[in-house]
Order: C-alpha cells, then sequence, then structure tokens
C-alpha cells in the first residue's frame, strides 16, 4: 500500500469512549515490545478525544492516533450507547418502548452478529490498517496483555509456519496466523485461566456441541492474537459486522478460502505471551444494540473455559497497571450510582454485573410469585431433561425498568397467577449483561408469532411456524410460500417481574458489594440467629430456582453459603441478591 514499510510491524487497537480506562495499557503494551521496528495505530470512535493518546501521539512519533466523534443515541433520548461518555445508568430514567425486542440463538454464542448502524469493530479494524504503514499487522485489543516478547516470537513463527524455505523471513504475500495458546484474566481479582485452542473443551458441552468440535470451531474467533500481512488484509479486508465477543473467523475464513496460508501458531514458550482481560463493568449493552442472552453465555465462556493458572511471570509489573485499571472502573461505577441515587434514590442492579436496572422508586408493592415448568440442563452430568420440572420464583413487579429488555417471542403466562390475567410475557434480561432477570408483560391479544428463535414474523394461522422452511432450517430460510407477514408489534403499558434474587438493592456509593469469591458466606448474627428467612446482614432471603439452561440461572453459579453444598439442576434456593448470599431447601428446614 502507500508509504508501506517492509519489516515494519503496525499494532492496530479499535477502541471506544467505555474503553479509554484500558488506553495506559494498550500503550504500555506497545511500549514494552522488543521488537523493532514497530508503529501503533489507533482508531477510537466516541464523543471526546483520548487525552492520553493525544499526548502520546504528540510525545511518541510512533503513536498514530485518530478520532472520529459519532452520536447514534436518538434525539433527546438520554438512554446512552457504549459509544458515549454520560452516564449510562441514566437508562433507567426512560420510558419503556414496548416495541424494543432483543434475540438470541441457541448454540454458538459467538455467532450473533449486532445490527449496529455506522462504527463496528470491523469498519474500525479496516480503517486502522489503511492507515498503518507496515508490511506485518499485529492486534492490540484494549484490557488485553502482551508480553514484551509477544511480536518478535508470533512474527518468527508466522514466518516459519507460512515460509518455511526461508526461516525468519517476514512473509510479503498473504498470510495470517492466531496464537494457539492464551490467557484469560478477570481484570478485577487477576484471576488467570489457561486455554489452550487445540485441546478439548468440555464447557463447550453446555452449549450443545462436542468439546473437541466446538474448540476446533472457535479457534479463528479471537481477533486479540492475529498476526497477517498487509497482502493478507488487502485480499480480504475485515468484514463490516459487530459481533458478541471476539468472533473475527470471517475473516481468516475468507483468507482460507482464497488459497492463502492461515495456521495456529505454537509460540514454544513455557508461559502464554498474551491474556484477553475482561471484566463485567466493561460489558455494556445500548440503546441502539441492547445485550442479549448471547452476551452473558461469551462472558460466562471467558470467566470458566481453560483450566486454572498461576499468575504468570511473562507479563511482569504490567499487572500493577491492570489493578489500577480494575480500581478506575470500580470509581466510575460508584460514580454513576452516586449520580442516580442522589436525584431518584435507590436502585435495583443486576447482582450479575452491577449495571442499574430500575428505580426502587417503580416497585409495585410486596413480592409476587410466579410458578412455572422448564425442561433442566444439569451443568455437571450434561443432561437435559425430556419433561418441564415445576420451578418457583419470587419476583419484583416494576411498572419500569429501563435497564432491562425484552427477549424473543410472547407466551402465555402460567396458569393460576390472577395477576398475570390478560397479559404477554417475554423474557426479561438486563441490558448491560444479558443476563436473564425474569419477565416483561404486555397486552395481550396478538396473533401467535413464529416460534422459530430470532423470526420476526407471524406464525400461519393454527401453526407454531411462519412456514416449513423456518422450523427445520432457521429464520434465514423462508419457503417460496411463506406468507411474510411481520408479526404484530407489541403495544403498552409493559410491567416487568424481575426475580428478587437477581437483582441487588444499592442506596449509596462506597457499599459494600460481593465479590466472586470460594468461601462460604454464612455467618451467625443477631440478626440471622435460628432464623432461615433473612441473610446475616438481615435482608429477606427470596426463591428461586436453578437449571433454566438459557442463559440465567446456571446451576454452577450457585453454593449454599450454608452446607456448601453446590447446587444442581431444578434445585430451589433462597438467596439474597445483595449480599449474594444463598441457602439450600434442606438447610432452611434444619434452622425452623
Amino acid at each position: 500500500g502507500p508509504g508501506q514499510q517492509p519489516g515494519l510491524v503496525s499494532v492496530c487497537c479499535a477502541t471506544s469512549d467505555r474503553r479509554r480506562a484500558f488506553h495506559p495499557l494498550v500503550y504500555e503494551n506497545f511500549a514494552r515490545q522488543l521488537h523493532e521496528p514497530r508503529e501503533l495505530v489507533v482508531v477510537h470512535t466516541g464523543e471526546e478525544p483520548s487525552d492520553f493518546f493525544l499526548e502520546k501521539a504528540c510525545a511518541d512519533p510512533r503513536v498514530i492516533y485518530r478520532f472520529f466523534p459519532v452520536t447514534r443515541e436518538a434525539p433527546a433520548s438520554p438512554r446512552l450507547s457504549d459509544e458515549k461518555m454520560g452516564n449510562p445508568w441514566d437508562a433507567v430514567l426512560v420510558e419503556d418502548d414496548p416495541t424494543e425486542l432483543t434475540y438470541w440463538e441457541h448454540g454458538d454464542p459467538w455467532s450473533w452478529e449486532i445490527q449496529r448502524e455506522g462504527w463496528t469493530k470491523g469498519l474500525k479494524r479496516n480503517v486502522a490498517v489503511s492507515m498503518a504503514r507496515g508490511s506485518i499487522i499485529v492486534h492490540f485489543d484494549d484490557g488485553c496483555l502482551y508480553a514484551p516478547s509477544y511480536i518478535g516470537r508470533a512474527l518468527a513463527e508466522l514466518a516459519a509456519a507460512t515460509w518455511s524455505a526461508s526461516p525468519g523471513k517476514i512473509p510479503i504475500g498473504p498470510a495470517a496466523g492466531v496464537i494457539s495458546k492464551w490467557y484469560t484474566v478477570g481484570i478485577a481479582d487477576l484471576d488467570f485461566r489457561l486455554v489452550d485452542i487445540r485441546k478439548p473443551e468440555p464447557l463447550w458441552e453446555q452449549y450443545g456441541q462436542d468439546a473437541r468440535r466446538g474448540q476446533e470451531q472457535d479457534q479463528y474467533n479471537h481477533g486479540f492474537v492475529y498476526v497477517f500481512s498487509r497482502a493478507a488484509w488487502e485480499q480480504q479486508p475485515f468484514p463490516d459486522v459487530e459481533t458478541v465477543g471476539t468472533k473475527d473467523s470471517d475473516f481468516m475464513k475468507a483468507l482460507r478460502s482464497q488459497g492463502a496460508p492461515v495456521v495456529l501458531l505454537d509460540l514454544g514458550t513455557q508461559e502464554p505471551l498474551a491474556a484477553c482481560g475482561w471484566h463485567r463493568d466493561a460489558t455494556c449493552g445500548a440503546k441502539d444494540a441492547p445485550a442479549n442472552i448471547n452476551d452473558a453465555q461469551v462472558l460466562d465462556f471467558f470467566r470458566f473455559r481453560g483450566d486454572d493458572s498461576r499468575t504468570p511471570q511473562a507479563f511482569g509489573d504490567m499487572l500493577q497497571l491492570v489493578s489500577e485499571i480494575a480500581a478506575t472502573l470500580h470509581a466510575r461505577r460508584d460514580r454513576y450510582l452516586r449520580d442516580l441515587v442522589a436525584e431518584h434514590g435507590s436502585v435495583h442492579v443486576c447482582a450479575y454485573c452491577n449495571f442499574a436496572v430500575a428505580l426502587a422508586s417503580n416497585a409495585k408493592g410486596q413480592e409476587k410469585q410466579i410458578s412455572t415448568s422448564m425442561q433442566v440442563v444439569d451443568g455437571y452430568e450434561m443432561t437435559k431433561t425430556f419433561a418441564k420440572e415445576p420451578m418457583r420464583f419470587e419476583v419484583c413487579e416494576l411498572t419500569k425498568a429501563g435497564g432491562a429488555v425484552a427477549e424473543g417471542h410472547w407466551a402465555q403466562p402460567p396458569p393460576g397467577h390472577a395477576w398475570l390475567h390478560g397479559v404477554y410475557q417475554r423474557m426479561a434480561l438486563c441490558r448491560n449483561c444479558g443476563f436473564q432477570l425474569g419477565w416483561r408483560f404486555e397486552p395481550g391479544g396478538a396473533p401467535k408469532e413464529c416460534a422459530s428463535p430470532c423470526c420476526t414474523l407471524q406464525a400461519r394461522a393454527n401453526r407454531e411456524y411462519c412456514c416449513g422452511g423456518c422450523r427445520s432450517r432457521g429464520p434465514h430460510h423462508h419457503d417460496a410460500d411463506c406468507d411474510k407477514k411481520e408479526a404484530v408489534a407489541p403495544r403498552g403499558p409493559v410491567t416487568w417481574g424481575l426475580i428478587t434474587r437477581h437483582m441487588r438493592v444499592r442506596r449509596k456509593a462506597g457499599e459494600d458489594v460481593p465479590q466472586d469469591s470460594d468461601l462460604r458466606r454464612h455467618r451467625e448474627t443477631n440478626r440471622n440467629f435460628r432464623r432461615n428467612d433473612v441473610c446475616p446482614a438481615g435482608h429477606k432471603l427470596s426463591c428461586f430456582c436453578t437449571g433454566q439452561g438459557n442463559g440465567g440461572t446456571l446451576p454452577f453459579y450457585y453454593t449454599c453459603d450454608v452446607c456448601d453444598r453446590n447446587a444442581r439442576g431444578s434445585q430451589h434456593l433462597w438467596g439474597c441478591g445483595t449480599c449474594d448470599y444463598d441457602m439450600c431447601e434442606r438447610c432452611r428446614a434444619q434452622r425452623v
């Protein structure tokens, strides 16, 4: 390309406003690399440019920083997208839109494409590479870690794998590789897990895939460990799409289909040289692209995939910078909370990601109970029941929940609930992380919707689906005789029944928020002594059931804090979302 410099490595990063806390980490990863020559190309979209990168671009001639202002929210809407700098918790102040729906698909959670107008991650990566001057491109994603020898080792292995006749020679033709062994790391607690993409991953079985086959399909999904020649990108640019997680495999698969060498790279070091960071506060759905269950599945997969690992030595004192970033994210969350509570009072937040779901003032009276039945997925035995099992949930009824979003097709509420007469229900998810929180209720009477996941058409009269093609092959394969009649848009007003255990009440900034821990939370206090209806802090315990198997209350999330037994599928527990405390029925009965 124009201005291309043979031998130069261009490190490319696509970022946004919501990721600016990670900008110092991006530069530190780059600055510590041993390979020469190199440059850093950063493409940033959002409301305000990064002061950090503006300064670095002036001080370091190797840094190319380009900011593109973006405003994609609806006029006069305070519900902010991930490209905005304002308080995303203001979503709870917005009137609910009955027509706003999100969908999910079974199987591979990475496959879900976010419908996003404007700047997708694929587009930003293309812009970055078009500005790059190097003959080799390496991705550094914000929030990830790269050891100092990473670029040099990746380059050597790519040359050896694709130009074996000339060891050490930098590829000039189309060639691409992805690192096969890396870590995941929880930014908040520096918890590392080792992932080897070449080995079977049992966790895939919980997503309906074979442990080995799932891993093979996943091997090219992770763009944060891509290295490729500029010639490869010129032959096949990145698709202009935004996906859940880091699914970039369309780029690699297209290259391979055109005959270009695409390889898995083993860097040959005792410790992997890259780590993909995850943090719940950095997972933000938006008004134009709310999170769905796939988001929650992807985050869970990152949390639990691979094997436990000790803290690696390869990243040195960069871990101190990661801890500082975690503190920044925590302070940002507390600032959002302080501003919201100061004006509007206590707020219900998602117990999974701590995102604001609804104002406490929107709650209607006392808890209500929903009894339903679902098939049960057992995360330990890897089984699914044929029959539906009864499940009971205590829910908080809310008149407004701007931090939640309705998911999927409507269904009739379970019988025996007078307070749900005349309404339809849909799943309700956290707008931020996609975790299932409960249900949204809307006026009934609309024609039946096609039962195929993601299909937005009406079902044929007296049928479950709009056509046979949609039933057998999914919503993108309609028969020629399909009526293709759009489903009737949902009407308002809507209300919400959110599972009490899945929410946390926040009253002020600085409150203790439970962190992930293997330690039991049970203790005897003057509030819960010989009682089975409150947690040690005195908060009421609410009933819920594990085993929904759809991204919500999967059993391995929960452990009885009294007897320390792990939960199983379709097990009823009594829990407190505020304290992340749970008690099984057996222990509850013994404390009477």
